[in-house]
């Protein structure tokens, strides 16, 4: 039996009875429990009385065992209770006892505090008196020395004995601090500072002797004697003098060779920058050397600031009298341009290599004293540029005797052109590295717009060289070789156009992270500055549209040119279709307004058209369309890519998978017909034989488009209905015509309106 069941807090009895009872049951079935009763009976009731008796006699047995536990406990307790009792009236005694003890304490600690509060603040109050009576004691001492010290360092002075009046100086400041208590003390520390004064004058010859020579045993000795003196920032002034009036001889000395010797005139500045940056690198061993300071090493950089702005004659002005005298003022600035970046370049790689750390102060005050004189070169730069780009222009658009040469002369033109502002844009890198971009790019506009122009002439040139009424196939040819040309003007323009933009984003790359870079040339320009071109390079960006397009509409740096361009295109276009259409023209004015009237009366009403030939001006016109092909075909039936390019500019149509000669010779047949309309129209009046016989011209002339595999235009077929349409069907026979066209030639015809 589980006794221990009994203690759980779940303990339910019908569970655990019915439990034991049911593991009772199996251990009878496995015959590991003998009831007396044979299994095979299985009779239940009698299993379960023999599980209640034996059971139940179990738990009395375990009821009588805890009563019996119960009971000795209960006596134990009882017999132990006034022990326990006699313990806690014992303990709560001694605890009564120790409160008064704690109190007792407290009072005693309370009196004591209370008797001993006053002696304490008067020890204190003593200990002060005795400590302000010994500084005072010690102030009269030093008081009594002071004149004996002013005797001794006056007397030093009149000897020039520098050594010992720097020690008296010592002690007169050691005594100086001990006299802080006594009245006078302004009075002394103005004393003091005075005889500072007359040491500095005493010890700067021989300081200034010192730095010239490079010693650096007495450099040492002076740096030792203002150190003590707490003057040392004068001492580095007088170094930083010295190190400057030596550098600004050396500025004359290099200047006076320039103006007698040729060979070093345009050199000057990479001269003296090059016994700049070797002076530097002595000087910053030899101070590291002499000062003590660790930033003593720093001075010659100071020295290298202060220096290049006050040179005299200035470097800007010495540049600008140059510049005066000079033809090749952009050689000029670019040269002076790359003295100033390789200094800067190799002075970076000295500071790095020496661990020199400038603050950012430092950074911008250097690259202050080497480019800002050049800031107004920078300004100047896109002016001069243009002066020279229009100078190169004037002198390349030269007037050429015929239109043949004028558009070779135009071919060899556009590589020169963009040769030159390929040159114009590295010189605004070397120069300014590309600070002006924007102004330069406003100028080649112009100077672009100025090669347009001689374009402009050579068409005008090959218009008039046409001939009327004759065939011109070399004006044609210039005409397609000014095409040509054009194209080939705009796919450099395009290429040159996407390396601007190229260089005008990494220019607004290095404008922003300037600040990272902190040896840059851009920290010249200030904050105003730099956004006006950060917003001018914005403008120039939102207007770049990348096209995959030959030509685009889409804005971009140079619009107007490209708008140019195609006008230029369109015009020559223009022109080989008046090249093209010219012997037409001739032929078509031939054309008789009126025929003789009189003749229809001696011909038979019903007289068959086969009988009518056509006029000679309209078979003319037939042999010289039937002639073109051949003519078109060497220049246009495998057209170069510049002059397809060309064409598509001029005509979309040109775009189609078609030849570019049966494109154009299309062009012509339509220009054809509406000139022969024009002319047609011209008429007043028009007999049944004329209007029979300008039929059979038209039908003609459409025969021979069609052996072109053409046709001819609506408005010429819908005329040939009309003229052929008898006077009494003519209403019916106009359905679906042009309105203008059927009154025209009704009235031509004479016929009467029904309407």
């Amino acid at each position: 039996m589980d006794i221990a069941a009994l203690s759980d807090e779940s303990f339910n009895a019908i569970d655990w009875i019915n439990g034991n009872y049911s593991k009772h049951l199996k251990e009878i079935e496995d015959g590991s429990v003998d009831n007396g009763v044979s299994p095979q009976q299985n009779v239940k009731d009698s299993v379960a009385q023999d599980f209640i008796a034996k059971y139940v006699s179990k738990l009395h047995l375990y009821i009588q065992q805890v009563h019996c536990v119960v009971e000795e406990t209960s006596q134990k307790i009882v017999s132990g209770m006034p022990r326990v009792i006699k313990d806690a009236v014992l303990l709560q005694a001694e605890v009564e006892e120790l409160k008064k003890r704690m109190h007792s304490m407290r009072k005693e600690m309370t009196n004591v505090h209370e008797e001993t509060g006053d002696c304490m603040a008067a020890l204190e109050r003593l200990n002060t008196m005795q400590t302000k009576l010994q500084k005072a004691k010690e102030s009269l001492q030093e008081s009594d020395g002071w004149g004996n010290l002013i005797c001794d360092l006056e007397d030093c002075f009149e000897h020039n004995n520098l050594k010992d009046a720097f020690e008296k100086l010592l002690s007169l400041q050691k005594s100086l601090q001990v006299q802080e208590q006594l009245v006078g003390h302004t009075e002394r520390l103005a004393q003091v500072e005075d005889f500072k004064n007359r040491l500095e004058a005493l010890a700067s010859p021989n300081v200034v002797q010192s730095f010239v020579e490079g010693n650096i045993d007495q450099s040492k000795q002076y740096v030792n004697i203002f150190s003590g003196i707490h003057r040392v920032s004068q001492l580095k002034q007088y170094y930083r003098a010295v190190q400057k009036n030596s550098l600004q001889q050396k500025w004359k000395q290099i200047l006076d060779i320039q103006a007698t010797e040729s060979t070093i005139q345009n050199d000057f500045l990479s001269a003296f920058y090059s016994h700049l940056l070797e002076h530097c690198q002595q000087q910053v061993k030899w101070c590291t050397q002499v000062f003590d300071n660790p930033r003593g090493n720093f001075q010659p950089i100071i020295v290298l600031i202060e220096v290049l702005p006050s040179l005299q004659p200035t470097r800007d002005s010495n540049i600008l009298q140059l510049l005066k005298a000079s033809n090749e003022r952009l050689e000029l600035l670019e040269k002076y341009a790359r003295a100033n970046h390789t200094f800067i370049s190799h002075l970076i790689a000295f500071l790095e290599q020496s661990k020199i750390e400038l603050s950012n102060e430092t950074h911008f005050q250097l690259v202050q004293s080497v480019y800002g004189y050049f800031h107004k070169f920078i300004e100047q730069y896109p002016r001069i540029e243009e002066t020279q780009l229009s100078t190169q222009v004037d002198k390349l658009l030269v007037s050429q005797p015929s239109t043949v040469d004028s558009v070779r002369h135009l071919e060899n033109c556009n590589q020169k052109i963009f040769d030159w502002l390929y040159d114009a844009c590295n010189r605004c890198k070397n120069i300014t590295d590309d600070l002006g971009l924007c102004r330069l790019i406003e100028i080649m506009g112009g100077t672009l717009k100025k090669m347009l122009e001689n374009f402009s002439k050579t068409q005008r040139q090959i218009s008039l060289s046409i001939t009327h009424g004759a065939e011109n196939w070399l004006t044609l040819q210039c005409a397609m070789s000014l095409l040509q040309c054009l194209a080939d003007f705009q796919i450099k323009l395009q290429k040159f156009e996407k390396s601007m933009q190229n260089r005008i984003i990494r220019l607004k790359e290095n404008l922003v992270s300037s600040n990272s870079n902190k040896f840059h040339i851009y920290k010249i320009c200030d904050s105003q500055e730099q956004k006006k071109l950060i917003s001018d390079i914005d403008k120039y960006l939102q207007k770049f549209v990348e096209t995959g397009s030959s030509y685009s509409s889409s804005a971009t740096f140079f619009t107007s040119i490209y708008d140019q361009i195609k006008g230029h295109c369109v015009e020559s276009h223009d022109i080989a279709l008046n090249v093209l259409l010219k012997p037409v023209e001739g032929h078509l004015s031939n054309i008789q307004p009126s025929l003789n009237s009189t003749s229809d009366s001696l011909m038979p009403a019903n007289m068959p058209e086969f009988s009518f030939v056509p006029q000679e001006c309209i078979t003319q016109v037939g042999q010289y369309l039937l002639t073109l092909p051949q003519h078109l075909e060497p220049l246009l039936f495998t057209p170069s890519p510049l002059l397809k390019q060309a064409l598509e500019i001029c005509n979309v149509k040109y775009t189609q998978s078609v030849p570019c000669a049966d494109i154009l010779l299309s062009l012509v047949v339509e220009q054809c017909c509406q000139l022969y309309q024009s002319q047609l129209l011209q008429i007043k009046s028009l007999s049944v034989t004329a209007s029979k016989q300008f039929a059979v011209d038209i039908e003609y002339l459409s025969n021979v488009v069609e052996d072109l595999g053409l046709s001819i235009s609506a408005n010429l077929s819908q005329i040939l209905v009309l003229l052929k349409a008898a006077p009494e069907n003519y209403l019916s026979l106009s359905v679906g015509c042009e309105p203008r066209l059927v009154t025209a030639i009704r009235q031509m015809r004479n016929i009467l309106s029904t309407q």
